[in-house]
């Protein structure tokens, strides 16, 4: 009874938003993700993330795979041989420097390979146009809320605010009918290392937002929004297994607290 009364809450949350974007004119941005319904159907994917478990695997190896990559992963040195075929960025917000935001996009747009597509949130359409940025490369954008519909994804329209980057590439692999989707760098540890600088697989002072990130909120703002990010992973996982098809999210990561899908590894996979 709990559970139906929470999905049935989980729906009357997702029809308000519908609402919202079908009144929204930005809404067209996101018609051309259609096309990539199926896309990866029967295949399986790759999700890179930037933890520091990224430096225990050799990525080299993913060569030739259906890879997604995020954030700063960019800096990453087999970046070219892994060849991503999407790379996600989060919408911009304070108080991060919208010029240092600017600048990471175009540093990352002159470093990704160029065939690899970009991954936006709805908001960011503004920036982009204004600053010109990704010129020459194909740019999709996800329409980002608050609630999304429990049962299904559907990135042709609403999807759920990430609360961290790699669930913002969850729905689009989804919604490409991957079977296998592996996470790599996913570590989500970040509370091991409350008050101090958060880690990951590239030095601090490579990233050119500075250090508007790692700012701490106070303890009860850090669990509750580490509380956000498990609770969004395990809403994916539950919409594979709503489908009742072989569909699987696995952790490759080797030193991550994200429980709620099977651990495996790179190795074993390669």
């Amino acid at each position: 009874k709990k559970s139906y009364l929470k999905t049935i809450t989980q729906h009357i949350k997702y029809y308000k938003w519908l609402y919202r974007f079908n009144a929204d004119p930005e809404k067209s941005c996101v018609l051309p993700n259609i096309k990539l319904k199926n896309a990866g159907k029967g295949k399986r994917a790759f999700l890179l993330a930037t933890g520091p478990s990224i430096n225990l695997e050799d990525l080299s190896q993913l060569a030739g795979e259906d890879c997604f990559s995020l954030s700063n992963f960019y800096l990453h040195d087999d970046l070219q041989t892994i060849n991503p075929l999407f790379h996600a960025f989060a919408p911009y917000h304070e108080p991060m420097i919208l010029d240092n935001y600017v600048a990471w996009l175009r540093q990352a747009d002159v470093t990704l390979p160029p065939t690899t597509n970009i991954l936006l949130g709805h908001s960011t359409r503004k920036i982009v146009e204004e600053y010109q940025l990704f010129a020459s490369r194909k740019i999709y954008y996800l329409y980002l809320a608050s609630a999304a519909p429990p049962d299904k994804v559907d990135i042709a329209g609403p999807v759920l605010s990430p609360q961290t980057g790699p669930l913002m590439l969850l729905p689009l692999m989804i919604y490409m009918g991957y079977e296998r989707i592996y996470l790599l760098g996913c570590d989500n540890t970040v509370l091991r290392d409350y008050r101090k600088s958060i880690k990951n697989f590239y030095e601090p002072e490579r990233d050119v937002r500075g250090n508007a990130l790692t700012d701490w909120t106070g303890i009860e703002d850090s669990l509750e929004n580490i509380l956000v990010v498990f609770k969004q992973y395990r809403f994916y996982k539950n919409i594979l297994e709503h489908e009742r098809q072989d569909r699987k999210i696995i952790n490759l990561s080797q030193d991550s607290w994200l429980e709620a899908f099977e651990f495996g590894s790179l190795s074993s996979l390669l």
